[in-house]
């Protein structure tokens, strides 16, 4: 190569490159960290609306088979005729659309049906939330004509024992608490309380009894007369729905005064008093429905009605009345302490409601 011809170098020279980085605040760094938070939980919260809005379009509207689902119990699986378990558990609040009320309403539409059986485990409930229950399975007796065998679990008393008299044969385990047959109205008087605090109630009423029951003041003598005058209406129905479903009772006027004081009975006791049939489990009851159908073992299959899930449990796929640590009787047991300065009649255990005494 010439000496004077220009010399071509065999790369490039290094360039230098430098990244300048603008420091952020510490303020603006929280405040992006915020935003990007918010945007996630709105996402999710998205996702959860849009999960909750299609259960509910599935859920709602038509109601298939009314939510009440078949599990097995005993018996042939495959058979035609069925034996139905009907259960009614904890405080009785009434309503036309529960879960019991939906049970007799599949057992009324389900001809393969035969008889059923009636699981009680209650201390019972409000007066009105008895009677309608009791109404509803009456009704069901006369549209369908098939057998009732009860079948008291803990406890069937007070609004229980109210249900167990449409059963055709009543079986109580040997711990079952029973009876409690009666009504009460749980009353406060508020009024000594009121006064140390500087409370003055001050309510504008039509009449002196409008107020009567008012846990801000001692009741009156006048009042007391109208209110156990209710009760004792109430209670002389509760002993003609008893009467109605037990005939040894109605023919026996001593004994029925003597297990309607209130008082609860074991069911060595009851069996006595004859305010149940025998002692026996679910098992001796779905066998005595099965002979009253005319049915066999072999020939029928035994079914638990399990109760609709809500759509809230649907989704999580837990237990409603265990989210939040939040139990069902809790729930209803605070209605219950909602519902005491109403006042309101109770067909219930007394030791059911918050200090009832």
């Amino acid at each position: 190569m010439p000496p004077d011809s220009p010399q071509i170098p065999l790369s490039p020279p290094p360039q230098e490159i430098r990244i300048v980085c603008q420091p952020q605040s510490a303020g603006s760094s929280i405040v992006s960290a915020c935003v990007g938070a918010l945007v996630n939980l709105f996402g999710y919260m998205m996702i959860f609306l849009l999960l909750f809005a299609m259960m509910y379009a599935l859920g709602g509207g038509a109601r298939s088979g009314n939510g009440v689902t078949e599990s097995y119990f005993s018996g042939d699986q495959y058979a035609k005729d069925k034996i139905a378990i009907i259960s009614i558990n904890g405080i009785i609040y009434g309503g036309e659309d529960t879960g019991f009320i939906r049970q007799i309403e599949k057992a009324t539409e389900d001809e393969s049906v035969k008889a059923v059986v009636l699981r009680i485990d209650s201390p019972g409930g409000t007066v009105s939330g008895s009677d309608y229950y009791h109404h509803k399975l009456i009704k069901f007796k006369e549209e369908r004509g098939i057998p009732i065998v009860v079948s008291m679990g803990d406890m069937a008393t007070s609004g229980g024992y109210y249900l167990a008299v449409t059963g055709d044969e009543i079986f109580a385990e040997h711990s079952t608490l029973t009876g409690s047959i009666g009504v009460i109205m749980p009353n406060y008087d508020l009024s000594e309380l009121c006064e140390k605090l500087g409370v003055k109630a001050n309510p504008i009423t039509s009449g002196p009894l409008k107020e009567g029951g008012s846990v801000t003041r001692k009741m009156t003598p006048e009042e007391r007369a109208v209110l156990e005058s209710v009760i004792n209406d109430m209670f002389e129905r509760f002993k003609k729905i008893v009467c109605d479903g037990r005939p040894a009772l109605k023919n026996n006027p001593e004994l029925l005064t003597e297990v309607t004081t209130g008082q609860v009975f074991l069911a060595n006791q009851a069996l006595e008093k004859q305010l149940i049939d025998k002692i026996g489990y679910i098992d001796d009851a779905v066998e005595s429905a099965i002979v009253r159908a005319g049915l066999t073992k072999d020939d029928c299959c035994v079914v638990r009605y399990m109760p609709p899930k809500t759509k809230f449990e649907t989704i999580l796929g837990v237990k409603a009345d265990k989210v939040a640590g939040v139990d069902s009787q809790t729930a209803v047991v605070t209605g219950l302490v909602n519902d005491i300065t109403a006042p309101k009649m109770y067909y219930i255990y007394p030791r059911a409601l918050p200090n009832a005494e």
